[in-house]
């Protein structure tokens, strides 16, 4: 029997990435839009893992392009970048965050199973109602491990109280949802709320026939 449903942030709970943040950040610095759509994912697992924060991340980045100005314009521009991509993720799916309270409210068990970095919960995380209701939150900067390496899923299987095959699990890439069916979670690939329901009813069928 399904006993928990639980969510990725990006591009779930959230509403997609606000791509228009390249070009923000190219306006503050004078760098290539281009350079920032592959610049600041390059140390994105050290900055989800909680190994570095946002301001080093970016740091690294301006580095990385050989940025002109003095370590303070260099600290203050990369403080300027870490809002900006921070600012780019805070829109929630209120959808999703409806449902999944509903859900929760009917007697499941909520989890959040997120790559995420201290920096976006430290200055955005109260906004996100779910992180505040989910009954188990696991977000890899408290972890110190990322989707889709299996130290993360097991955290939050042991955590749920759950098996692995009484879990369903939304995630928008489908390395991360590979990784969770290894473990024998039941995992889908999100594309969108309507699609996510379909599945969710669709395991909870299954495992009772099972």
């Amino acid at each position: 029997m399904i006993k928990a449903l639980a969510l990725d942030f990006g591009n779930v709970i959230s509403e997609p990435h606000d791509e228009t943040v390249y070009g923000r950040m190219a306006a503050l610095s004078g760098l290539p839009v281009a350079y920032f759509r592959l610049a600041c994912w390059k140390y994105r697992d050290e900055f989800d893992a909680g190994t570095i924060g946002g301001r080093e991340m970016y740091r690294r980045v301006l580095a990385d392009a050989n940025a002109p100005g003095s370590e303070a314009e260099l600290d203050r521009l990369a403080g300027e970048l870490l809002i900006e991509d921070i600012g780019s993720w805070t829109r929630v799916n209120a959808g999703v965050t409806e449902w999944a309270l509903k859900l929760q409210a009917a007697g499941y068990l909520l989890g959040i199973l997120s790559n995420m970095p201290h920096d976006f919960l430290e200055i955005a995380g109260s906004s996100v109602e779910l992180f505040g209701k989910a009954d188990v939150p696991v977000f890899s900067c408290h972890v110190g491990a990322i989707k889709p390496e299996p130290a993360i899923y097991r955290v939050l299987i042991e955590r749920l109280g759950c098996a692995p095959e009484e879990i369903v699990f939304f995630d928008d890439l489908e390395r991360n949802v590979s990784a969770a069916r290894a473990l024998g979670i039941k995992a889908f690939l999100f594309t969108d709320l309507a699609g996510a329901k379909r599945d969710w009813e669709t395991a909870c069928a299954e495992s009772l026939r099972a």
